[in-house]
């Protein structure tokens, strides 16, 4: 997502060359009808379209970094704490991006700078590692107020608690958060669960079109090794690997998804009980995440029943999230 001097030089030459076959073509229309002369104009327009987004982006990143925003960062975001200065500059970069160009809209709920951050920061850090990447086919994140099931229903009725999914069908495009699991997520940065990562590694995976746990970034001496790992893992009974979520063993994607946040959460765990898929997931992601996120000290807020819910309706916990959401009990999309 990044706008680099190579990547600007590379959009620069692809708008040149569209915008010159869009003159050569005005021109030799014109040669057969000179009022073809008067769409001399478009091949401007050609150019602008296919620098367009290259020219917002450096016009984001330019932007300062509002200090609320990076106030959330500070007191939520571990990863963005291990990071060094020039780390933290492209991390805020990358939320500036993220918060420009996707829409994040909130169904009974409102979205406030704290949602909107950790939404964003949810997108950074599973890509953190790469390059350049894009989050191609995300049109719009809804924030839901608590858990919902299969038919986006939040009654408290409902029999099946979803925290997060990625749409399919009608909503393809679209991904949906409940809000205080979002919020929850980073309260704790060493439970090994953060819905906000767990769906975003979904969008890896699915970026070679299809979420079957096994993400184009892949390198080809890591593909059989993690295929041959995860294929053995969904024959277990869930319960011989208690450090690992249950809902890890429902298929290979969310086995995928839910390492990922182990991954991002509690790396030093992973690397000291399964040195060997933590191997492959630092080359996966392109990251060591060990080597930097183990130095910041676990920090665990605790919510009593009278403070106000972490979700922000302006209710007391016990009256809200308490009676909506416990993180164990609930299915994980």
């Amino acid at each position: 997502m990044l706008v680099t001097e190579e990547s600007n030089r590379r959009n620069q030459w692809h708008a040149s060359i569209f915008a010159a076959l869009a003159l050569i073509i005005i021109i030799l229309l014109a040669l057969k009808w000179p009022g073809a002369i008067l769409a001399l104009p478009l091949a401007w327009g050609v150019y602008h379209l296919f620098r367009r987004r290259t020219l917002r982006r450096m016009e984001v990143v330019a932007e300062p970094f509002p200090e609320g925003w990076e106030d959330i960062l500070q007191r939520n975001v571990a990863f963005y704490q291990a990071l060094d200065e020039a780390g933290r500059e492209r991390f805020r970069n990358l939320v500036k991006i993220f918060i420009d160009e996707v829409p994040v809209t909130g169904i009974r709920t409102d979205v406030d700078d704290l949602t909107h951050v950790l939404v964003a920061a949810s997108a950074t850090i599973p890509i953190f590692g790469f390059e350049d990447w894009e989050y191609s086919g995300l049109g719009e994140i809804l924030i839901y107020p608590s858990a919902f099931n299969e038919d986006y229903q939040t009654d408290g009725t409902v029999s099946r608690n979803t925290l997060g999914m990625i749409g399919v069908n009608h909503l393809s495009g679209v991904m949906i958060l409940s809000k205080p699991d979002l919020i929850s997520g980073f309260q704790n940065h060493k439970d090994k669960r953060n819905v906000g990562i767990h769906e975003f590694a979904h969008l890896v995976d699915k970026a070679d079109g299809s979420v079957d746990g096994l993400p184009n970034t892949v390198a080809g001496d890591v593909a059989s090794p993690w295929i041959g790992w995860v294929a053995e893992e969904l024959k277990r009974d869930p319960r011989a690997r208690e450090e690992i979520d249950d809902y890890a063993y429902t298929n290979e994607a969310e086995y995928f998804a839910v390492l990922s946040e182990y991954f991002f959460e509690a790396p030093d765990q992973l690397q000291r009980r399964h040195p060997e898929v933590y191997a492959m997931m630092r080359k996966m992601y392109h990251q060591d995440t060990r080597s930097f996120l183990s130095a910041v000290k676990p920090r665990v807020r605790k919510v009593g029943r009278n403070s106000p819910c972490p979700c922000g309706n302006g209710k007391k916990y016990k009256h809200c999230c308490a009676l909506r959401t416990r993180r164990g009990m609930k299915k994980r999309a």
